[in-house]
């Protein structure tokens, strides 16, 4: 009998029937996941901390979840946590879905081995593109992608005129520095900055320097408002991805004065 069940023993291991099953710490659904979004259409990616958490009241197990988006790398104090506190997961086909009224990010996939493989979104664009979660390590970036950069920074351009009362000088620089703001409800970067406006050479000591009053920017849309203590300016535009600015001047006296374009330096 020992014998036969040795031999019974053997056929399963050369049939992979016997190999060990997972290890318990990869079957639980609770647990940080390290996130990679990819944005679809373009090779720009990002990173994520997803925490999943679980309870069980009555029976039934209840999920919660933390989502943390980075701007930057995964020491960035730039990025933007949301909470959901229910998310629905099938028990029998494992899909998920990490979303709620409340947030602007979403994302929707199936759970599998420690892993987390689907879609992500945004109230701002709709369907951004795919993302890769696990338990264990980080995914995979995409082969040739760029890591989303961060707004903080320090950003050269130039000013053309495009109105006759104007006369800004043409080069131009602007700082920004972000910092989280554990004042605000919901997920909040505080940021803070100013321009030079150079008549000499950008390293030259010809400039005046003045702080941003108010600067506003939308991580999705890349919209950028930035607007100076002094001489009632606003510059409005998109922020690329990989740092280039391209927008218009607004005076709040002459309106429409001008066209920038800077890139981070």
């Amino acid at each position: 009998m020992k014998a036969l069940l040795g031999m019974f023993g053997s056929i399963l291991l050369a049939s992979g029937l016997a190999s060990a099953p997972a290890k318990a710490e990869d079957n639980e659904v609770r647990g940080l996941y390290r996130a990679v979004l990819e944005h679809e259409g373009t090779n720009f990616y990002q990173f994520a901390n997803v925490t999943l958490r679980t309870v069980n009241v009555g029976g039934q197990m209840k999920v919660s979840a933390n989502v943390k988006v980075f701007f930057g790398d995964w020491n960035s104090n730039e990025f933007l946590t949301y909470d959901y506190p229910e998310v629905p997961l099938n028990i029998l086909t494992r899909q998920i879905s990490v979303k709620t009224d409340a947030n602007d990010v979403s994302m929707t996939g199936y759970l599998k081995d420690g892993a987390i493989e689907g879609e992500w979104f945004s109230t701002i664009v709709g369907r951004v593109g795919t993302f890769r979660a696990q338990k264990t390590g980080i995914p995979e970036v995409p082969e040739d992608g760029i890591l989303a950069k961060t707004l903080s920074g320090y950003y050269r351009g130039v000013i053309a005129n495009t109105n006759p009362q104007a006369n800004l000088p043409s080069r131009v620089s602007m700082s920004f520095v972000t910092t989280q703001d554990s004042t605000a409800t919901g997920p909040t970067i505080k940021i803070t900055g100013n321009t030079r406006f150079y008549l000499g050479e950008f390293d030259s000591q010809e400039y005046v320097e003045v702080p941003f009053s108010d600067i506003q920017f939308n991580y999705f849309n890349r919209y950028l408002s930035a607007k100076t203590s002094e001489y009632g300016l606003t510059f409005k535009g998109t922020m690329t991805h990989d740092g280039h600015f391209e927008g218009v001047v607004l005076s709040d006296g002459l309106g429409d004065v001008g066209t920038i374009t800077a890139a981070r330096f």
